[in-house]
C-alpha cells in the first residue's frame, strides 16, 4: 500500500508539472460556467444552509452609514442584496457577480427591481468603482474566491469615511471532507486530471484579522465558527450527485469528471463516506470601518 501511494503521488506530480508548462489553470470563466448550470437549482440545494450565517451578518450593520452607495459582492441569487435593498430603500444599490445564470435568478426575485445588477468578477466591479464613493461594502461568502488581501484594499479605497466592509468568507480548511476526498481522487486518478486550481482562502481567523487591519480597517465585530450542512437522503446513499448541485465543486469539476459515472466518481463517494468529519463551513464573520 505504501509502495503504491509513493507511485500515486509520482504520477501526480508529473501530471501537475505537465499542466503548469501548458498553463491548465481553472479559470474564472470554468467557475461561472458551474454557477451557471446549477443557478436554478442553486437556493434549494445549497442557499438554505447559508441563509441563517447571512441573517447573522446583516444584523451587526451600524444604523449609522455615511451618505453612498451600497455595493454586494458576489451576490449570487439575490438573497443578501434584497434584504439590503429592503433594508436601505432610499440608497443606489449594486451587486455583481461572475456567473450570467446566478444574475439571471437574482433579476427573476421579487423587489430585483431596486438593483442594478451586474456580470463581473469582484476586483473588476470595485475597480469601476470611485474612490471614497460607497457607505456600504458586503461580501458574504465570496471574498475567498479571489485575492482577500487585495480585496480588502480595493474595498478600503472606495468606502467613504466611516464606511463599513461587512463579510463572511470561508476559511482554508472549509468543506474540510470534501477537500480530502478531492485530493485522494487527484492522486488515484492522476492522468484524468485537465486542470490545477488556487482557491486561495484565508488560512485562519487570524490571518482575517490581519488583512483587514493591513488595509486600514477598524474592526467592530468578529467571530470565526462553523455552518454545518445536512446532505439530503438518497437511497443509494450517493451524496456526489447533490454536492454537483450547491456549487461547492464550483472550478473542481472542470479538473476531474465527478460529473460523470466512473471510476473517479466512485473513489470520491467511498473516501467521502469513510470520512468522520461532519460536512460544515468554517468561516470568519467581519464588520469592520474604515477611518
Amino acid at each position: 500500500m505504501r509502495i503504491r501511494r509513493y507511485v500515486d503521488c509520482v504520477r501526480l506530480n508529473a501530471r501537475a508539472a505537465g499542466l503548469i508548462l501548458r498553463n491548465r489553470w481553472v479559470r474564472p470563466a470554468d467557475v461561472a460556467r458551474s454557477y451557471d448550470r446549477l443557478a436554478a437549482d442553486y437556493d434549494r440545494a445549497w442557499l438554505v444552509h447559508l441563509q441563517d450565517t447571512t441573517r447573522h451578518l446583516l444584523a451587526f450593520l451600524p444604523p449609522d452609514l455615511p451618505e453612498g452607495s451600497i455595493l454586494d459582492l458576489g451576490c449570487g441569487t439575490g438573497f443578501a442584496t434584497l434584504l439590503l435593498a429592503a433594508r436601505y430603500p432610499h440608497r443606489s444599490i449594486a451587486a455583481c457577480d461572475l456567473s450570467a445564470g446566478m444574475v439571471a435568478e437574482a433579476r427573476a426575485r421579487p423587489g430585483a427591481n431596486a438593483v442594478d445588477w451586474q456580470i463581473a468578477d469582484m476586483r473588476t466591479f470595485l475597480a469601476s468603482r470611485p474612490s471614497a464613493s460607497t457607505a456600504l461594502v458586503v461580501a458574504a461568502w465570496s471574498a475567498g474566491y479571489g485575492d482577500f488581501r487585495w480585496i480588502c484594499r480595493d474595498v478600503r479605497r472606495i468606502l467613504a469615511p466611516g464606511g463599513c466592509f461587512a463579510l463572511v468568507v470561508n476559511l482554508a480548511d472549509t468543506l474540510a471532507p470534501l477537500r480530502r476526498a478531492f485530493r485522494y481522487c487527484m492522486q488515484a486518478h492522476a492522468a484524468d486530471l485537465n486542470r490545477l486550481a488556487r482557491f486561495p482562502f484565508p488560512s485562519s481567523p487570524a490571518a482575517v484579522r490581519r488583512n483587514l487591519l493591513a488595509a486600514g480597517f477598524r474592526i467592530d465585530r468578529f467571530e470565526d465558527g462553523f455552518c454545518p450542512i445536512v446532505p439530503p437522503s438518497s437511497p443509494d446513499g450517493r451524496r456526489l450527485p447533490w454536492l454537483l448541485r450547491t456549487g461547492t465543486l464550483a472550478g473542481f469539476d472542470a479538473m476531474l469528471p465527478l460529473d460523470r459515472p466512473g471510476p473517479c466518481a466512485d473513489t470520491f463517494e467511498a473516501r467521502l463516506a469513510a470520512d468522520p468529519e461532519p460536512i460544515r463551513h468554517h468561516y470568519a464573520l467581519a464588520v469592520a470601518r474604515g477611518p
